[in-house]
């Protein structure tokens, strides 16, 4: 599922700010001292400090592109050529400079990516490619990256110096960006990068409140709270560094919900004993009838762990739409099944929530989570029904109903963990890999479900093609290519043909055959005979257009973040319009929801924008 986090890294020390203003009563900064002042009853985690993140981290490589249908050519003489042959003949390629120079089935390419602080080694990065000035090369299309090592690269006194590794990229090549949608000299790899290591966030003490003891105070309430597996060992999320900061990693079930793991740790009390508990408890729980309390008394049960389970569970029959979905989505992140079918309610009317009851669902490992999420996955509409896969997907990414179909026929030898090669082997078996490569060239689900057909693309973070309802058949009459991939049909015709022309140079004879009209059978065969993801995306927009897909074609139909959830969460009761819209759309949902975007200006959409170009 797509994570919802900020957009800036200074957004997160903004929130805490505004959070401790309106309700914990932050005073003005004192004078560091010496020695630690001791917490207060009533003081929580962010009255002593505030979640900020490290800013984005820009890295960069130079890498080899292969693949190319003579649209390569000659690489420039600059730094990246240098870069490029050390790299070449450091794997052992023999003449790397001829063939920088003369192959135009290659291209040199400077590659970026975008590292932000959360993202973790199992986590994917889009990757950036372009051809540099004066390259011969003409065009990326069918492109394939070669493994590329990304790095940060400053320039001190003229000339750049390059970090340490930070991630490494590799995959098939999307022409066109968002600022050059037509150009074919420039391209993404979606989700073809992967960082070496997770970058943490930081917890940093306000400066009247910074000393040793205090850092360590901070480490053992939130590991209190919060802690995971690390092997066979049960180890804390935070870590005290310095008198100043702790380092502070994101516990699996907020990893796709991270401002949600900031708020609770925020609230969490600094002085707890077993009678200040039941106190709490009590209390807290009253205000979670109480709309205009609601959110806050939420996330302070939340952070009490499983012992506010019962404290929480009355709300869900609170006449307040808003009270019930508050205190269910606490309960999901408890992992408590009780709020389920109220975050299905909501998912389904409520636009404004849809994304966090369907985080909520996300991280809730209970059997009734699968059970709602394959429900929600028959609604008509689009983002819901694409919602909730996303959500199951994270949920148990080997769930059955996902409807995981294997691209390749074949199963070739499988790679290094890294899914790449040596650049020697790579070079070597281009051609090898292009007919038979270790790996689907993308995801492709056949997901069994009620509801009209669709097809669901990605264009962002991973090559994925999600088909709803199985069985779903190509309409004739039609003609579609791409490439040197051709398919037709007549009208009337229960099977189409499929052919590939392979110019002769390759060694490789012109290819045909027969498919059924299944949509899973074509986009299978087509990518057997070649095609990547790039090339089965086209087919699918030309069909779509063409009026030869029995529903519509869609991109990216992920729920949008909304401001009126941190409203919410602050105390504006918004149930009357909710309540309303529950009984109108009852398991309906607003069908132009996949084309609506989130417009509002303002600070808390700065915030908590959606992570989908993550």
């Amino acid at each position: 599922m797509r994570r919802i986090v900020p957009r800036r890294g200074q957004a997160l020390a903004v929130l805490a700010a505004i959070t401790a203003l309106a309700f914990l009563g932050a005073g003005s900064p004192k004078k560091k001292i010496k020695d630690a002042i001791p917490p207060k009853v009533e003081e929580t985690v962010g009255d002593l400090s505030y979640i900020v993140s490290r800013s984005e981290t820009k890295v960069e490589g130079v890498g080899l592109v292969v693949g190319l249908d003579n649209t390569g050519g000659h690489a420039p003489i600059n730094y990246y050529h240098t870069k490029l042959l050390e790299e070449m003949r450091k794997a052992g390629v023999e003449n790397a400079s001829k063939m920088l120079e003369n192959d135009t089935t290659k291209a040199m390419v400077v590659v970026h990516a975008t590292i932000t602080t959360g993202v973790g080694t199992k986590d994917r990065l889009d990757i950036e490619v372009e051809l540099p000035p004066a390259s011969g090369a003409t065009s990326l299309v069918g492109g394939y990256l070669l493994q590329t090592r990304l790095r940060e690269v400053l320039i001190a006194g003229g000339t750049p110096k390059e970090g340490p590794e930070q991630a490494v990229a590799e995959g098939p090549i999307l022409v066109g960006n968002p600022n050059q949608p037509d150009s074919k000299k420039v391209g993404r790899v979606l989700g073809g990068g992967r960082v070496k290591k997770e970058l943490p966030f930081s917890l940093i003490l306000k400066e009247n409140r910074r000393s040793f003891k205090t850092s360590t105070l901070l480490e053992s309430v939130v590991n209190a709270r919060f802690h995971q597996t690390d092997g066979v060992n049960q180890k804390g999320t935070a870590t005290a560094k310095t008198d100043q900061y702790l380092e502070l990693k994101i516990p699996r079930v907020y990893h796709h919900n991270q401002p949600r793991y900031f708020r609770v740790v925020q609230f969490l009390p600094v002085v707890d004993t077993p009678a200040y508990r039941v106190q709490r408890l009590a209390t807290w729980a009253g205000e979670l009838l109480d709309p205009k309390k609601a959110g806050i008394a939420a996330l302070k049960l939340e952070g009490l762990g499983p012992s506010a389970v019962e404290a929480l569970k009355p709300a869900l029959a609170n006449p307040n739409s808003q009270v019930r979905f508050l205190a269910a989505e606490a309960l999901a992140y408890l992992n408590d099944p009780s709020g389920a079918e109220v975050l299905r309610e909501i998912a389904t009317s409520q636009r404004e929530f849809r994304a966090y009851a369907l985080a909520a669902l996300s991280a809730l490992d209970q059997p009734v989570a699968h059970m709602v999420l394959r429900r929600l996955m028959d609604q008509p509409d689009v983002e819901v029904r694409y919602g909730a896969f996303d959500a199951l997907k994270t949920l148990d990414e080997n769930d059955p109903f996902l409807g995981r179909a294997r691209v390749f026929d074949e199963v070739a030898e499988a790679e290094g963990e890294d899914g790449g090669e040596s650049m020697t082997m790579a070079l070597a078996n281009a051609s090898r890999r292009r007919r038979n490569r270790p790996e689907d060239p993308f995801a492709l689900y056949l997901v069994d479900c009620e509801g009209p057909p669709m097809v669901h693309v990605a264009s962002t973070r991973r090559c994925e093609i999600v088909v709803f309802g199985r069985g779903q058949k190509l309409l004739t009459p039609l003609v579609l290519g791409q490439g040197a991939i051709l398919l037709n049909a007549a009208d009337g015709d229960d099977s189409l043909q499929i052919s590939k022309i392979v110019p002769t140079r390759f060694g490789d004879s012109d290819t045909k055959l027969i498919s059924s009209l299944e949509l899973g059978d074509v986009i299978r065969r087509t990518a057997n005979l070649g095609a990547k993801y790039p090339e089965v995306v086209s087919i699918l927009q030309a069909a779509f257009e063409q009026k030869n897909l029995p529903g519509p074609l869609v991109i990216d139909a992920v729920p949008s973040t909304s401001p009126e959830y941190l409203k919410a969460i602050l105390g504006k009761d918004t149930s009357a319009k909710k309540d309303d819209a529950l009984k109108k759309t009852k398991g309906g949902g607003d069908k132009d929801s996949a084309k609506a975007k989130n417009k509002s200006g303002g600070l808390f959409n700065r915030l908590f924008r959606s992570s989908s170009s993550k």
